[in-house]
């Protein structure tokens, strides 16, 4: 395999409906298939492996590791949908009860470390690879116009979801099957952020 765009896409969207096909297959309860840490949300975190590794190698491990905050990035996304950020503390990483509660400075350390990594990550983003992405996206190349779109379906996908919990401040009830939709478009749309970031990365030149 030469790692360029077209064979990455053939293998990557194949390795989805391989993994799909076999939990439909082999999930003793189908409503396991949109749970967390199950079906859909799995195979996204199987995806975001797969991309990380495809950095590497499109990269190469010196100009990788020099670019490290993409798959640092990748691993966060990964984490956050193995929801590692309550795991490591009681009420979750993201929840601002839980650097205000009193006690637990173990959580409030774990935290403040995560979030630390997250804003380097970040700004190293806006430093490095803003300007050229918009560069590149003006001139529609194809792996700035890749990330464009997972970016697009990824905001979309958070503003669904928990739809319900959303919409109850304003007096708006939604229906129990509507909110349980709306979390499964958000599972599938999270899963087709990671094959762009797949695609995206396919698209970078090879580098030794």
């Amino acid at each position: 395999m030469t790692f360029q765009p077209v064979p990455v896409l053939a293998a990557s969207v194949t390795l989805t409906l391989a993994l799909l096909l076999g939990d439909l297959i082999f999930l003793d309860d189908l409503n396991l298939f949109f749970k967390e840490g199950h079906g859909v949300e799995r195979l996204t975190v199987i995806l975001f492996a797969a991309a990380i590794l495809l950095w590497f190698v499109k990269q190469g491990l010196r100009r990788g590791l020099g670019g490290w905050h993409v798959p640092a990035a990748l691993l966060l996304m990964a984490a956050r949908e193995l929801d590692f950020d309550k795991r490591l503390t009681d009420q979750g990483l993201l929840k601002l009860r839980t650097y205000t509660s009193p006690g637990g400075w173990e959580d409030k350390l774990v935290g403040a470390l995560v979030l630390l990594l997250i804003l380097v990550v970040l700004v190293r983003f806006l430093r490095r690879n803003l300007s050229d992405w918009l560069s590149r996206l003006a001139r529609l190349e194809p792996g700035a116009l890749w990330v464009f779109v997972g970016l697009a379906l990824v905001t979309i996908a958070k503003t669904i979801d928990g739809l319900d919990r959303k919409l109850a401040p304003f007096g708006i009830d939604v229906p129990r099957e509507i909110g349980l939709r709306a979390g499964r478009i958000e599972e599938v749309l999270e899963l087709a952020f990671a094959l762009c970031l797949i695609q995206a990365i396919a698209h970078l030149r090879r580098t030794a």
